[in-house]
């Protein structure tokens, strides 16, 4: 649709965090975001008219922006699950110690 937000902060809310953590620390998580960020802008020219490519140029770019929307999304859910393993096994650790204190 014209106007509508394809960037990732807009596509995914609920993984603010995730992403930040993600651009900042993961290499190749900030290539992908930087591939499909740059993508989304071209297609929002395309849609505002600044550019005129041919159709079969902007279904292209359409489906590499889905590509790269769901690795990036992949990578997401993979850093959560990470984290919610490092909190599970610190949790477990934590009352482990406390078992043996009492």
């Amino acid at each position: 649709m014209l106007g509508e937000k394809h960037d990732l902060h807009h596509e995914f809310p609920e993984y603010e965090a995730e992403i930040r953590h993600l651009k900042m620390n993961n290499n190749h998580f900030a290539r992908f975001f930087a591939e499909y960020d740059e993508l989304a802008h071209e297609l929002v020219r395309v849609q505002q008219g600044h550019e005129t490519p041919s159709d079969e140029y902007v279904e292209t770019l359409k489906k590499k922006r889905l590509f790269y929307k769901d690795e990036l999304y992949f990578m997401i859910l993979k850093h959560r699950r990470k984290q919610r393993k490092k909190a599970i096994k610190a949790e477990k650790k934590r009352l482990k110690k406390k078992s043996k204190a009492d």
